[in-house]
């Protein structure tokens, strides 16, 4: 059967806003989630599948959507006869609106990525440049608002390689094991090297790609380990969510860390077996030596 490989991004710290249409009066807002009794900011798993296919063009990897302008969406095969040929397809799956039967399920799964820190209600006054706005007739600089989070984003993804190239346990395989194992690298690489994301403007940029990176490669079909980072009121980030569930739940040496953050729990989980690296793309590449063929066999057990 197949592995599973689950995965935590931590990203590094900003001060993040949204540009997205959305407001308050003339406040532009930040999605907000109630987590155990507190507001805190969120980044949808659109915005993130957004940035990631943008990625993928950057490096012209072969997808089937592409954008000229970020305004309109262009197809290579927009009747998806031939989905198994381009990797967003693959990865983030399709839907033919006009034929109910034509789709596929994402096999890239990803969360939403919640803040580390609770939003204490932080907004900024700032002046758009005369003109900038057709709607307004007047020569004056034009004042708005913008909420803003000075804070660190986690999410998770999920992903079983051997389902690049087909649909189900029964389908055929349209990718031999070297073609599924460049897809699963090409994942890995725009999720790790991911940019602007969460509606961020020009004027707001930040770095979402991650600072620290949790990896699980298993047979075990459940996570375990989703948002598994902890920030204290000082900035530290922990662990140690990620340490408790290693009583039973994972084993260690299904875990690939990957981070240059000083985290004090790092030596307690390479005592429990995790290999710990100072770098995000190291544990990336620590994790594809590990990947062998039969690992992306998918088989469907039966009674």
């Amino acid at each position: 059967m197949s592995k599973h490989l689950f995965g935590m991004i931590l990203t590094h710290q900003g001060t993040y806003a949204n540009n997205r249409g959305e407001t308050e009066g003339t406040a532009t807002t930040l999605q907000k989630v109630l987590r155990n009794g507190d507001l805190y900011t969120t980044v949808s798993a659109e915005a993130i599948r957004y940035a990631l296919r943008e990625g993928w063009q950057a490096q012209d990897y072969y997808t089937n959507r592409y954008l000229k302008d970020h305004r309109a969406c262009n197809f290579r095969d927009r009747e998806f006869k031939e989905w198994h040929k381009h990797l967003d397809d693959d990865a983030l799956g399709f839907m033919h609106a006009r034929e109910e039967t034509l789709s596929r399920r994402g096999i890239l799964e990803i969360t939403r990525a919640i803040s580390t820190t609770p939003w204490r209600g932080e907004i900024m006054q700032n002046f758009a440049s005369p003109g900038s706005n057709p709607g307004v007739s007047h020569k004056n600089p034009i004042p708005y608002a913008v909420e803003v989070h000075d804070t660190r984003y986690q999410y998770g993804f999920a992903l079983t390689p051997g389902f690049f190239g087909r649909q189900g346990f029964n389908d055929p395989d349209a990718l031999n094991a070297e073609e599924k194992k460049k897809r699963l690298r090409w994942v890995l690489e725009g999720l790790t090297g991911l940019r602007r994301v969460g509606g961020n403007h020009a004027r707001y940029f930040t770095d979402f790609s991650p600072e620290a990176l949790v990896l699980r490669w298993t047979d075990d079909p459940a996570p375990r380990l989703l948002y598994c980072y902890a920030q204290d009121e000082h900035g530290a980030i922990s662990l140690e969510p990620l340490l408790r569930r290693l009583d039973g739940d994972i084993e260690g040496t299904e875990l690939i860390i990957g981070t240059p953050m000083d985290i004090s729990e790092l030596e307690s989980l390479r005592q429990k077996g995790a290999q710990v690296f100072p770098s995000v793309k190291k544990a990336v590449n620590t994790l594809m030596a590990l990947v062998k063929d039969d690992d992306l066999t998918v088989t469907q057990h039966r009674e």
